[in-house]
């Protein structure tokens, strides 16, 4: 088909971001495609990531298909954090390029091959090697582990818990990741994608949780004990599938701030007090976590809150087998490797 001519979203509010991924299938079957770039836009890291994500899809399944961004100097903003890197063009900074500060993690991509270091690092588990590496993360945006001791908590908790997910359940080895932190309104956000099977597969390998449609799957992988691999059996003492991980990290989302999840032709948005559904198309998964930092609390008593809350939930889900979260799934990091203190 002959060129076609499409506008980058004016708004990242999540309804126009899930229709423009949606919209962008259609262009498959042309030529040509022109992204005309506005001269203004706000985009925070879940926007970048999911509408960087969905154009290198497209490019990359059809590799006939010739995208244009016209006007891509207007958001030097987007250069600089790596987002046409991600879409597959050599134009700003690479991905994980721009240094970052104690506000801001361009896009980065994650190789779980990476996460070895060192030699011995080879006879450690995947699931501790990342946690070294979320921890950084954390820190550069906590700035001070000490000082700001909730906020690196639930940022090295969330982050750990949205990584294994990919790693563990979606068949990939790859992940990206963006995050920012605004001072004056005392809000984080980072978001995590993959180009991996997807909420809906990644269930489907227990044969309890097989759904015919996205969104089923992804409100059932949201519980607590759901997932698809807890009736495999147990291949670490420390660290197995107990299916609390998004249900656990969603829950510290939404004290004070929201969750988004996003999947193959669905996506969920939880808040506090409302939960909101959203049609799309995203190949892999996406999530998204807003934490209001003057409301996150101590971690710790937020973690035993929602546990004791998860488990009346797991006793009434079908197919759960009511396992108990798993010890690693629960404790911060710093209760089974602590961290020394200052001067010590």
């Amino acid at each position: 088909m002959p060129n076609a001519r499409i506008s980058f979203p004016t708004k990242t509010d999540l309804a126009t971001l899930f229709e423009f991924a949606r919209d962008l299938d259609y262009y498959t079957q042309h030529d040509r495609l022109i992204i005309d770039m506005p001269n203004k836009v706000f985009c925070g890291p879940f926007a970048m990531l999911l509408l960087g994500a969905k154009i290198k899809y497209l490019k990359d399944k059809c590799p006939n298909l010739q995208v244009i961004f016209n006007n891509w100097d207007s958001l030097p903003y987007l250069s600089h954090m790596g987002f046409y890197d991600l879409c597959g063009f050599d134009h700003g900074k690479m991905m994980g390029q721009a240094s970052g500060n104690s506000r801001y993690l361009p896009i980065t991509q994650l190789e779980e091959k990476d996460l070895v270091e060192k030699p011995i690092d080879e006879y450690e588990e995947m699931q501790d090697l990342l946690q070294r590496s979320v921890d950084r993360i954390a820190l550069v945006l906590a700035h001070d582990q000490y000082e700001n001791q909730d906020l690196y908590d639930v940022l090295g908790y969330s982050l750990r818990e949205v990584f294994r997910n990919s790693f563990e359940h979606g068949d990939t080895s790859s992940i990206y990741y963006c995050a920012q932190y605004w001072p004056t309104s005392n809000k984080v956000e980072f978001a995590a994608c993959d180009f991996g099977i997807g909420v809906r597969k990644g269930l489907g390998r227990n044969p309890n949780f097989r759904f015919k449609k996205d969104k089923d799957a992804l409100e059932c992988a949201l519980l607590p004990s759901v997932s698809g691999r807890t009736h495999e059996p147990r291949r670490s003492s420390n660290w197995f599938n107990s299916g609390y991980g998004l249900y656990m990290t969603n829950r510290l989302a939404r004290n004070g701030g929201n969750f988004v999840i996003c999947s193959g032709n669905s996506a969920i948005c939880m808040t506090p007090k409302t939960k909101s559904n959203f049609v799309t198309s995203f190949p892999g998964t996406i999530l998204r976590v807003n934490l209001n930092v003057g409301q996150i609390g101590r971690v710790q008593d937020r973690l035993a809150e929602f546990r004791e809350e998860g488990k009346m939930i797991a006793a009434k889900i079908k197919g759960s087998g009511n396992r108990p979260p798993s010890a690693m799934s629960l404790l911060l990091r710093r209760d089974y490797a602590p961290s020394p203190r200052r001067g010590g």
